[in-house]
């Protein structure tokens, strides 16, 4: 049998030219968003319907049969049919020499006994003839930087640009979900990718993949279940190696995921506590919402790795202080006492009755002292590895106050090795979200969730120290 799912083997899967669709036609939406996805992703290639009761679908010439597709082009095969005639469809694609298969069809292991034997059946049959497929019951993948998309949801909101980041979801409406929030994030994508069923190839296989692939460098995923742990074991250890984050939404951990689990995909959740020891154990950071998941993403795209374990913190308030040292707290994060050199330093910079400690309240009036050195005075201290200060989102084109504020931080983010992550002081609008995205940083807009991540990327640091210790 031929390594079906090797690097090479994969990346031509995940970059077809020429794509057959079987089921094609105008009287459901499956085959119109796919071709709206492609066209919407820049794609040069050319479909090929097949379709024996049309002439033509969505202005593309049809094909009668499988046997009537152009010899040695089709790079992959879309199969949208009713599962009864998988099988034969499967086997008339091997017999025309194509074995890459994207399998959106559902009807198998996700409806019981019946379903599971059929979707058993498939599996052997692409196993004994080394046909890649993805599925059954999947939506399909984009790959942005390489401008292809064979995507037949159509819930993704956003321009789809290519980027760093991975997404891979056992559940494709739960995914286009957290693409959306990944994209309005205003990070890119590099391959998004449901798995469906997984028959054939899993979600350990894409992770394996994403690892190794030039385009990617943070990779997360939505999970149900995983079939191969000694598989994710190994692949996890080359990702700690090679320095990308694996962020996973596992559900599972209630009675109800569990069963929620085995409905959709006809997964078996295993046990929730082994499995959430494993992850530590490999380094796999596990987020527990949608939410949390796109902000741990924006974290590990824009700022690098902390050296050490310290953050330090810069407000105007001494109720954000508490604030934000019962969060630190609760997300294990260290705040550790201000040296004797940074504390010299903000006495003269702050007035007489500002007490200087970390978290740090420059006070209402302290900002008017010299803020960029107050800023620069918390970078500098040896005990602190990175750097979590205010910022205030611009009103528009008029607000004087924000540059006095941001300006401290803004030129420090390329001198520096710590990283510094500005947190938003008041809310955010449309002007304020433009002007941060030109300028390309991360900021913290929710407290929690913006400190619960930077503890992730804390954390995920000191285990890959822990490593090359």
């Amino acid at each position: 049998m031929m390594e079906s799912y090797s690097p090479n083997r994969l990346k031509k899967f995940f970059s077809p030219r020429h794509i057959a669709v079987l089921g094609a036609t105008a009287n459901n939406q499956w085959f119109g968003n796919i071709l709206a996805n492609a066209f919407e992703t820049g794609f040069d290639g050319r479909f090929y319907p097949v379709n024996p009761r049309a002439d033509e679908i969505h202005g593309l010439t049809t094909y009668k049969s499988i046997s009537e597709l152009p010899d040695d082009t089709v790079d992959l095969a879309i199969v949208i049919v009713k599962s009864s005639i998988v099988m034969d469809t499967v086997g008339e694609l091997v017999e025309k020499g194509i074995k890459n298969v994207l399998l959106v069809s559902s009807g198998f292991a996700e409806t019981g006994k019946e379903g599971k034997g059929q979707q058993d059946t498939l599996r052997q049959y692409c196993k004994d003839k080394g046909v890649v497929l993805m599925g059954p019951n999947c939506l399909g993948f984009m790959n942005a930087p390489e401008k292809v998309s064979v995507f037949s949801g159509r819930a993704v909101e956003g321009t789809l640009i290519p980027g760093g980041v991975a997404v891979i979801g056992q559940s494709g409406a739960t995914s286009e979900v957290i693409t959306t929030k990944i994209l309005k994030k205003s990070l890119g994508i590099s391959l998004y990718i449901t798995t469906g069923n997984e028959a054939i190839v899993t979600a350990e296989d894409c992770l394996e993949y994403l690892v190794h692939d030039e385009n990617t460098s943070v990779i997360t995923g939505f999970i149900e279940e995983f079939r191969n742990i000694e598989k994710m074991k190994l692949v996890a250890r080359e990702a700690a190696r090679r320095k990308i984050p694996i962020i996973i939404l596992k559900i599972g951990s209630s009675d109800k995921g569990k069963k929620a689990a085995v409905s959709h995909t006809g997964a078996l959740a295993g046990n929730d506590a082994v499995l959430d020891g494993f992850f530590k154990q490999v380094g796999i950071i596990r987020v527990e919402t949608i939410e949390e998941l796109a902000e741990t993403a924006a974290v590990f795209s824009r700022w690098r790795l902390p050296e050490g374990k310290g953050l330090g913190i810069c407000t105007f308030s001494g109720g954000m202080c508490g604030l934000y040292a019962d969060l630190c707290e609760k997300y294990g994060i260290e705040l550790p006492q201000l040296d004797e050199k940074t504390l010299a330093t903000l006495k003269a910079l702050l007035p007489d009755f500002a007490q200087p400690d970390n978290p740090l309240d420059v006070t209402g009036s302290g900002f008017l002292h010299g803020m960029n050195e107050i800023v620069r005075a918390l970078v500098e201290d040896e005990h602190l590895d990175a750097i979590v200060t205010v910022c205030i989102p611009p009103q528009g084109e008029g607000d004087f106050f924000s540059p006095i504020i941001n300006e401290s931080f803004l030129p420090l983010l390329t001198t520096t090795t710590k990283p510094i992550v500005p947190i938003t002081f008041r809310e955010m609008n449309d002007y304020a979200r433009d002007d941060f995205k030109d300028k390309g940083f991360y900021y913290i807009e929710n407290p929690d969730l913006g400190l619960k991540a930077l503890a992730h990327l804390i954390n995920y640091a000191e285990y890959l120290r822990r490593l090359d210790g």
